[in-house]
């Protein structure tokens, strides 16, 4: 029998969960950060060469990244939609048990080989470009002739590994949407763990060189990939290895003569081992029988619906607008930099240390708003669209809260900072005007990122892109005429610090009226949901 309805959650609900889904999200992406801050770091220590090379490839980085965030988001909303949908069918009455799901693993592996097959060529098709065009942009970029060799092996190899590592990131997107939060950000925290241990061992213990980093990336996502595999089987979203084609012959194996006649000789080691070893095996109880593993049925339990996830759509209107506002950040920092040029190399330094602030500063609002990102759109799988303006309106509060205190801490805080930056006077000096200029103006920023984000990851990429461009080019249009004009630095900063405070005035009305009018709107996954049963 279908269950009752259940009461609608308040404001305080919504605003909890969100805080509970954003904490681990946003631990992987500082530490995600500071794991490239300390690749760069051993990469200087490896001597000049191999950080040039890297810094030289910093702009294929941005593109490759810029396709990795696009298919990560993409897929977080695909497996969040379907989360909901699940929770609508199981309402239904379509999952009549506690173990029951009502999205069978054959759907959910197929949606993950269909993300894992479309990041691959779009990133591959990255790949080949690279590779094909890596000797034309050691040209472009005036590569001394002893290095071309170097950088050109570097970024083949690098685009080569970043293919790879396509399951591994869309794995861990899909547990995020899945409400998995902390499962995702353990395979993030490994991977970068991992990536900063490998280029301490090749490259800078073993004298690889700058080529370390596709050898740490390839290895890294090997594990991180295993792991993953793990963690998706154990949330129902891959069958397990019993279940998955030709795995059953495989593990058969394990009866072998041979396999037995290792396995019988390591037990008799170890029962040769002193009695208390902690070796020593524990006999299990004659009275314990080995539990049954559960099967995991390809053909879903009757009447459940399982929505269509429209991958391509979901690519091109999540994922692009999301690549692209990636790249937009991209551009907005060399034209900073070529606005504050003629103020000497001091300035652009200390923008420089301030941006890397400001990478971290924004990591809230980026983690935040994919948690509420999570919720609104199980929320739109499960037909709820009435609770989207609720749960914005709980996001919102909590982006608030968090930026009033990071504005105080930045600016309080602001010197000193500055100071660890740089041991140069000057350049810190102008870390510091920057943090003090701006950092009060960061409860804006973090609120407009926030929420241009959120429509991103609510199909409104093109309105979200369009805003964004205005804003940054307002900012740095304006700013920039003024600091060449004479108000040098601190004009430019001062214009920014407005148009964060201008853009919140802008951004927050016309997201409501988004929001309110997704709310309002008919899902059309609902209308053209149907029962999917493998053959």
């Amino acid at each position: 029998m279908p269950s009752p309805p259940s009461a609608e959650p308040t404001v305080g609900v919504l605003r909890r969960r969100v805080v509970r889904l954003a904490a681990p999200i946003c631990a992987a992406l500082v530490v995600g950060a500071l794991a490239q801050l300390v690749i760069a770091a051993l990469l200087g220590h490896m001597g000049d060469d191999a950080l040039y090379v890297r810094s030289l490839f910093i702009p294929v980085t941005f593109l490759v990244l810029a396709v990795q965030e696009g298919l990560d988001v993409s897929t977080q909303v695909g497996f969040a939609r379907l989360h909901g949908s699940r929770a609508r069918a199981t309402e239904d009455g379509a999952a009549e048990d506690d173990g029951a799901t009502a999205v069978p693993t054959s759907a959910t592996t197929a949606l993950l080989g269909r993300f894992v097959g479309g990041g691959a060529a779009v990133l591959g098709g990255v790949a080949l470009l690279v590779v094909l065009a890596a000797p034309a942009l050691a040209d472009v970029l005036s590569v001394p002739a002893p290095l071309v060799a170097e950088f050109v092996a570097f970024a083949r190899w690098t685009v080569v590994a970043s293919v790879l590592s396509v399951p591994t990131a869309v794995a861990a997107a899909a547990l995020r949407g899945w409400a998995r939060t902390g499962a995702s950000a353990t395979v993030a925290l490994l991977v970068a763990g991992l990536q900063v241990l490998v280029v301490w061992l090749v490259g800078l213990v073993g004298g690889f060189g700058a080529l370390a980093v596709p050898v740490a990336i390839t290895g890294s996502t090997l594990v991180g990939a295993a792991v993953a595999w793990a963690l998706l089987v154990r949330a129902h979203l891959l069958p397990r290895p019993g279940h998955v084609p030709g795995m059953r012959r495989l593990l058969a194996l394990r009866h072998h003569p041979a396999p037995q006649r290792l396995a019988a000789a390591w037990r008799r080691a170890l029962r040769a081992l002193p009695a208390g070893s902690w070796t020593t095996p524990t006999p299990p109880s004659p009275s314990t029988a080995p539990a049954a593993e559960p099967t995991t049925s390809d053909v879903p339990p009757g009447g459940a619906v399982v929505e269509r996830v429209d991958v391509r759509g979901l690519l091109l209107g999540v994922g692009l607008p999301v690549g692209l506002s990636y790249l937009l950040l991209t551009v907005t920092n060399l034209v900073m930099v070529w606005v504050l040029g003629p103020s000497g190399t001091d300035v652009v330094a200390g923008f420089g240390g301030a941006a890397t602030v400001q990478t971290l500063v924004i990591v809230p609002a980026i983690g935040l708003a994919a948690a509420v990102s999570i919720v609104m759109n199980q929320q739109w799988g499960a037909g709820e669209l009435g609770l989207l303006p609720r749960t914005l309106r709980a996001g919102t509060v909590v982006v608030a809260g968090v930026y009033v205190v990071v504005g105080a801490l930045v600016l309080l805080t602001a010197p000193v900072v500055a100071g660890q930056l740089s041991a140069d006077p000057d350049v810190a000096a102008q870390t510091a005007l920057y943090l003090c200029v701006v950092g009060p103006s960061y409860a804006g920023v973090g609120l407009v990122l926030f929420l241009l984000t959120l429509l991103e990851q609510l199909g409104y990429g093109r309105v979200a892109v369009t805003l964004n461009v205005l804003y940054h080019a307002v900012s740095l249009g304006v700013g920039g005429i003024l600091a060449r004009a004479g108000g040098g630095p601190t004009a430019l900063y001062t214009t920014i610090a407005v148009m964060n405070v201008v853009g919140l005035v802008v951004m927050l009305p016309v997201a409501v009226r988004l929001v309110r009018r997704r709310a309002t709107d008919v899902p059309a996954e609902t209308a053209a949901s149907a029962a999917e049963v493998a053959p």
